[in-house]
């Protein structure tokens, strides 16, 4: 079974890095349906939580992308792992919600300082040293 979940994780990266949207969503909701209960032990919840929180911040959608940032915080396997934390800080900056994004990039600049913001657009970082002093 987890064989199969992967296989279609990995049919929905390829439909994602191909910019086909809708198709990646598809297979990314058959994979988190497949999972057994509860969902956010599973060792595949994470990955799938990420790649949905990824689809729906390209699209644009940032309310969605909350609630899946959310579900990879919840089950990130260690509490060093600051990415999901910049995710969220990134949609809830998106979506104006200033003191809430300041609070996660907050979290993870105490982990890893400005390497936590490594890969992502400047603005986060900017935004965040800004606030702080």
């Amino acid at each position: 079974m987890q064989i199969s979940i992967t296989n279609t994780i990995e049919k929905g990266n390829e439909f994602h890095d191909n910019q086909k949207y809708a198709e990646a969503l598809e297979q990314y909701q058959k994979a988190w349906q497949a999972l057994s209960e509860p969902k956010f032990e599973s060792e595949l919840a994470n990955w799938i939580a990420t790649c949905m929180y990824s689809v729906y911040f390209d699209l644009a959608d940032y309310a969605e992308a909350k609630k899946w940032g959310e579900a990879t915080l919840r089950t990130r396997g260690s509490d060093i792992d600051t990415a999901p934390l910049i995710d969220l800080g990134m949609v809830c900056y998106e979506l104006n919600q200033f003191d809430e994004a300041y609070k996660y990039f907050n979290v993870a600049y105490n982990y890893g300082k400005e390497r936590a913001f490594k890969h992502r657009p400047k603005k986060y970082l900017e935004f965040y040293l800004c606030k702080r002093t």
